[in-house]
């Protein structure tokens, strides 16, 4: 067994783009509010959506509806582990966030084991019809089911509900909103997926605010860094990506976003002809072996288009580019991320890099050398 969620399309279509790709000066609007809500802005644009129409026009118009989808689909992108995919690695956009069985296979030689299967999020009886709206943020926010829930009490925090417990009430609730528009997909999944997936006998710890790195007050853009640190650690996938794991698959907090973090092809079901054995998440610190020599637009870039610093197209399971969820980003997001990862103190972690299209013996290592006792320190 392995992951079923196929990659090659959108590595053709970022190395295409990248051949094009240009850069373009942007600048956060001066007007632009202080507060993480700021980020609320209704317009955005539209990059791949992974929902089927919802069939409910005033539902979807709602303000609330609006913003959740934004995040769901373009800053947490979660239908990139929630939506299965299409033998040509496609999304199968009619069955959007109906789950997927063995999305992820840390032991592909064992079929009894390396399993995590993603849930069902549509209205169905097989997803999350069965609860209420504060048993669906329990989940994604405290990694908490309802008692006696035949999936386990608790979950797994591959789900990241450690660090979306941090978003704001009104974004959880905007996304609760959302996810009851999603038009109802049976797809009865397997109760407990394998082992080392199995429910924990506790949840993980919210991460703790504290422990992640906050812009200097007196920066000239303090106020976008502000809001790209709401976006990179309460509701998107920055922080969970690209900070390395200590033993225990802990966050090592004294490295927040360093890199390193080990994504291995056979477990994502990339093909050997077009990646390494082993994808490293980039350093984004201020290092020089992370982003010092980047520009903020080139971060912008990154993101919107999915291609680096020399236009070269990112690996999966980096969700950018217009074929990704992060393609559909705010450009106002993507600055203010920018600005926050510029404003990040420099962490030594030279990572091993990896280029979609090239498939290169492993060079090098993760950089990834903190040991378990830096964990939660």
């Amino acid at each position: 067994m392995r992951r079923q969620q196929g990659w090659c399309w959108v590595v053709v279509a970022v190395t295409l783009l990248g051949a094009c790709a240009t850069e373009h000066k942007r600048s956060v609007p001066a007007d632009a509010s202080t507060d993480a809500a700021s980020t609320t802005d209704a317009s955005f644009d539209t990059g791949i959506v992974m929902t089927a129409d919802a069939g409910n026009d005033a539902a979807v118009a709602t303000p609330d509806v609006v913003r959740g989808r934004y995040i769901v689909e373009h800053l947490a992108a979660c239908g990139d582990c929630h939506t299965p995919r299409k033998a040509d690695g496609k999304p199968d956009l009619a069955r959007a966030y109906a789950g997927v069985k063995c999305f992820l296979d840390v032991a592909p030689a064992d079929a009894a084991n390396g399993c995590i299967h993603t849930r069902n999020l549509t209205s169905d009886d097989t997803g999350l019809k069965p609860y209420t709206d504060q048993q669906i943020k329990d989940m994604f926010q405290k990694g908490v089911r309802p008692k006696g829930d035949p999936k386990g009490d608790n979950l797994h925090p591959f789900m990241p509900y450690w660090m979306l417990g941090n978003m704001s009430d009104a974004d959880a609730d905007s996304i609760v909103a959302f996810l009851r528009t999603l038009p109802a997909v049976h797809n009865a999944l397997p109760a407990r997926s394998q082992a080392p997936f199995t429910p924990p006998a506790a949840p993980a710890p919210l991460l703790d605010l504290g422990r992640v790195p906050t812009p200097d007050s007196n920066q000239p853009n303090y106020a976008a860094a502000m809001r790209g640190r709401y976006i990179a650690a309460n509701i998107g996938v920055c922080y969970e990506c690209h900070t390395p794991r200590d033993a225990g698959d802990r966050p090592i907090l004294t490295k927040a976003f360093a890199g390193g973090r080990d994504f291995a092809r056979d477990s994502l079901g990339l093909p050997a002809s077009l990646f390494p054995s082993h994808i490293y998440a980039a350093n984004l610190t201020s290092d020089a072996t992370g982003l010092r020599q980047w520009s903020v637009d080139q971060i912008v870039i990154a993101l919107l288009q999915g291609v680096d610093d020399e236009h070269k197209p990112l690996c999966p399971p980096m969700p950018a580019g217009p074929m990704g969820a992060f393609g559909g980003m705010k450009t106002t997001d993507a600055l203010d991320i920018a600005y926050y990862l510029k404003s990040l103190p420099p962490v030594v972690n030279s990572v091993a890099m990896c280029i979609a299209g090239v498939s290169d013996p492993d060079a090098g290592t993760a950089g990834n050398d903190a040991g378990a006792n830096d964990a939660g320190n």
